[in-house]
């Protein structure tokens, strides 16, 4: 056995190592998420056995960043870290070898530390093992400690360092591409250490059996005759066997079966990962599923090696496996619920379509029918008329009444063609949202409603200033202007068709009032509100009145105490609600305070994505 070398640290040399050098260190303690990660029982584990070893009472894990230590194992005191210029590890760092301090107080070196002269703790022993990578990065150091001088064996340094290289093994797992490749050095550093002498073989297998029991990666190994050797209790629950059980022995009948990555191949024997680390020197990520003969199937990657000895004779073969049956499983129900929203998209795709088109049909079938309708209807009106002109005073009172009537019934049917006309064009006309001046826009619609609104108090009124004012049918606004962005010659349909409702349902006890504001939405978008002092609508109709042709009895009493009857087509709402619906908002009917309707109308900031701006309620 050869004897580490101990170090006398006043004959090292001091220089402090190249910053390229350091750089390379932090990267690679960077590569394996440490410090972060560090946290592992394991390593708990590891730094008890360390202080059993040596006869200690205190052993510690420790990784030197760029401006600290940090302590994340220890026993026998606390984890936490310190300023890496006070900590023992960052006299250490320079140095490949084990130190070996048995009264650091006498060291000039040591003598310093807050760790030493009381200000953080009192060390007297101090021995440290290095935490070196594969690639000759230190990560930090396995410092046991004493408040008392002592010295350590040779063999117990040389079980240090073994330590210490489990424990780097164990740090490593964290790098997700070195993960299996250190478990496997960590395997075979265990086997070679337990070939020392026959105790030590005993103190060896026992710990390196504990860390395989606590590992949820399952380990498999053989001899360089192929039978198993090793065989921890995940690789055993893997394979549907007792989980206390040992390694199968040779000639038992198999508990399970091995597939190919497609879990319908059986494995042939030459393809099975351990047989192939022996034989080819390494296998990695291999993709195998075991199927218990009384279990479930397990998928498994597997990555191993071949191990050598110092002469590089063949010793063996250890495996690693990580069950990745659970992410094999969500991968596969992802797909298949892509393919399954892939499938229904493009069914949707086409019932859009369809609608779309049955729409657009409906629609020219509605402009159409009601251009047939409305030609022979004016020729019936025009000569009404001229039979009132010329034969009037011939028909007598009654004629004259029953012709009167008859008109009536014309211009009546000639409104409700023009209204399907309108419910037609509000959802198949061009679509074009930018800004708009809604008091001018009220300002057009006030106008186009003529003599009807004279005697309406019309206004436009922000909520934000209060009430404002206006009569005679002027559109008299408190002088703030409100951009809003919609389709202007939409939007001037849908307050045409809400204002002039407001007028024309007016109440018969009091003077007409409406008032038209605007506020912003949290989240985006704004609201239109119509607001009348008028007959109202009865709660239990508010939803239906924007249904086509639905017609809801005033909520208002006449002086005379009947129920007024509503007149009108019941296109206006449903139009109302073709235009809304259009901008991707929604329309609502509520009861006024004092008495009357106020209708809300929400217009979202941006039309929702994949909204269409023809689309809207159909004609049917």
């Amino acid at each position: 056995m050869t004897r580490p070398a101990v170090v006398d640290p006043r004959a090292r040399d001091p220089r402090a190592a190249a910053a390229p050098a350091e750089a390379a260190r932090l990267a690679a303690l960077r590569a394996h998420d440490l410090p972060a990660a560090a946290a592992d029982p394991e390593l708990d584990a590891l730094v008890r056995v360390a202080a059993a070893l040596v006869g200690v009472p205190t052993a510690t894990l420790d990784l030197l960043d760029a401006t600290r230590q940090h302590r994340v194992a220890a026993v026998g005191a606390a984890r936490g870290g310190s300023e890496r210029a006070e900590s023992l590890g960052a006299r250490d760092l320079d140095d490949p070898r084990v130190v070996h301090v048995p009264d650091a107080r006498r060291d000039p070196r040591y003598a310093t530390s807050a760790w030493v002269d009381g200000r953080l703790g009192e060390v007297v022993f101090h021995a440290a093992a290095p935490l070196v990578t594969a690639e000759g990065h230190r990560l930090g150091s396995l410092c046991v400690g004493d408040v008392a001088p002592r010295e350590l064996s040779a063999d117990q340094l040389e079980r240090l360092r073994d330590l210490a290289g489990v424990a780097t093994a164990l740090l490593g797992r964290h790098r997700r591409t070195g993960e299996q490749q250190r478990l496997l050095d960590e395997v075979e550093e265990q086997r070679a250490l337990a070939e020392l002498t026959l105790g030590e073989l005993q103190a060896r297998e026992e710990l390196t059996q504990a860390l395989l029991d606590s590992l949820e990666v399952g380990v498999v190994a053989c001899d360089a005759d192929g039978a198993l050797t090793a065989f921890n209790p995940a690789a055993r629950r893997f394979h549907g066997m007792d989980a206390g059980s040992g390694p199968p022995p040779a000639g038992s009948a198999p508990t399970h079966v091995l597939y190919d990555a497609d879990g319908r191949t059986p494995l042939e024997a030459g393809r099975v990962p351990l047989r192939r680390a022996l034989a080819e020197g390494s296998v990695r990520d291999a993709e195998v599923v075991i199927a218990p003969r009384d279990g479930d199937p397990v998928r498994v990657l597997v990555t191993g090696r071949a191990l050598h000895d110092d002469e590089g004779r063949v010793l063996g073969a250890v495996v690693a496996m990580q069950d990745i049956t659970a992410d094999r499983a969500r991968i596969a129900a992802l797909e298949q619920a892509g393919e399954q929203l892939r499938h229904q998209g493009g069914e949707l795709a086409a019932a859009v379509a369809e609608l779309r088109r049955s729409n657009e049909e409906l629609v020219h079938l509605a402009a159409v029918a009601s251009h047939d309708l409305a030609s022979p209807l004016t020729a019936v009106l025009g000569y009404l008329e001229l039979v009132l002109d010329v034969h009037g005073e011939a028909l007598g009172g009654q004629g004259r009444e029953w012709m009167a009537t008859a008109v009536r019934a014309a211009l009546r049917m000639q409104g409700l063609i023009e209204a399907v006309l309108d419910h037609a064009r509000a959802g198949s006309t061009g679509f074009s949202v930018r800004p708009v001046l809604l008091p001018d826009v009220l300002a057009h619609v006030v106008e186009d409603l003529g003599p009807a609104a004279d005697d309406a108090d019309i206004a436009f009124e922000p909520i934000a200033t209060g009430t404002g004012g206006g009569a005679g049918g002027a559109c008299a606004g408190t002088g703030v202007e409100v951009e809003t962005r919609a389709d202007p010659v939409l939007l001037r349909q849908l307050l045409q068709n809400l204002v002039g409702n407001a007028v024309r349902y007016r109440s018969p006890l009091r003077p007409c009032r409406v008032r038209v504001s605007t506020r912003p939405l949290p989240g985006g978008g704004w609201e239109l509100l119509v607001a009348d002092n008028g007959r109202g609508i009865p709660a239990g109709q508010r939803e239906q009145v924007f249904a086509m042709f639905a017609v809801a009895p005033l909520g208002e009493e006449r002086p005379g105490g009947t129920p007024a009857a509503r007149p009108g087509h019941g296109i206006g709402l449903a139009t109302c609600l073709r235009i809304v619906e259009r901008h991707g908002g929604r329309i609502r009917a509520e009861e006024t305070p004092g008495g009357g309707a106020t209708l809300r109308c929400t217009f979202p900031a941006a039309r929702p994505a994949g909204a269409h701006p023809s689309a809207g309620p159909s004609l049917s």
